[in-house]
């Protein structure tokens, strides 16, 4: 009874590892496909983006956003301003309503409180630590070397070792917490997105648009799991405070 229990744990275990494994691989080529689709379905508005995003920033910011220009595919809101791209900022697709719906409810999320501004100094003192990561780790597994072989066996070498070990381990959970916190904050976005996206669009394209979300949200989770498993190097690795 024990060895069938330990061996369905064992398979359930290389089913997750699986799962995990295709996320992490799939994830972004998934979401290729979905903006190629949604960037060719126009909403039937007939409202360009730019047109779309002026209204929701008069309902729901009184005017208080501003917005500017950036990068093709580097759409983002940071403090206070939503940055559009021209392909983003002149479309009239679903695609491009998506992402920019999702940028705004992250303005949302300023607004309402600043879980956003805390996340935002948890990366960045994240990255801090990260580079701390690799020398942990590197003097740790010196000095159990060291020690395990004679050459140094003070009981202070072990506790240091282990030490050394233990920081570097800290250091990558707190990198994983950080992305895991991420896809929360991300899904908020994308709810809020669902909520200004319902202002304008048929029930149709909403769904369109909320499958698409969907879609941009698991590579956040391909981040995770590529961080998470790309020591077993079955995964590409990912910075762990990206």
């Amino acid at each position: 009874m024990i060895t069938y229990v330990i061996i369905g744990c064992v398979g359930a275990l290389v089913l997750l590892l699986c799962l995990c494994l295709a996320i992490a691989s799939f994830a972004g080529e998934n979401f290729y496909q979905m903006h190629e689709k949604n960037n060719k379905i126009q909403n039937s508005r007939g409202i360009s983006t730019m047109q779309y995003v002026q209204a929701i920033n008069k309902t729901y910011f009184e005017n208080s956003l501003k917005i500017a220009r950036c990068e093709k595919y580097q759409d983002h809101y940071s403090q206070g301003m939503v940055a559009l791209s021209n392909e983003t900022m002149y479309s009239n697709s679903l695609a491009s309503f998506a992402t920019v719906s999702h940028e705004l409810g992250h303005a949302k999320q300023d607004q309402e409180g600043d879980k956003l501004k805390k996340h935002l100094k948890l990366r960045k003192n994240g990255r801090r630590l990260g580079r701390l990561f690799m020398p942990f780790m590197l003097v740790g597994a010196v000095l159990g070397v060291l020690y395990a072989f004679s050459v140094l066996e003070q009981l202070a070498v072990l506790i240091s070792a282990f030490s050394c070990m233990g920081l570097s381990l800290l250091i990558f959970f707190f990198a994983l917490y950080l992305k895991y916190k991420e896809i929360e904050i991300e899904k908020e976005a994308s709810d809020f997105a669902i909520e200004f996206l319902s202002e304008v669009l048929s029930r149709s394209e909403v769904d369109e648009c909320k499958e698409f979300l969907d879609s941009a949200r698991l590579t956040y989770w391909a981040v995770l799991f590529k961080t998470m498993l790309g020591w077993t190097m079955l995964t590409k690795k990912d910075k762990m405070f990206r």
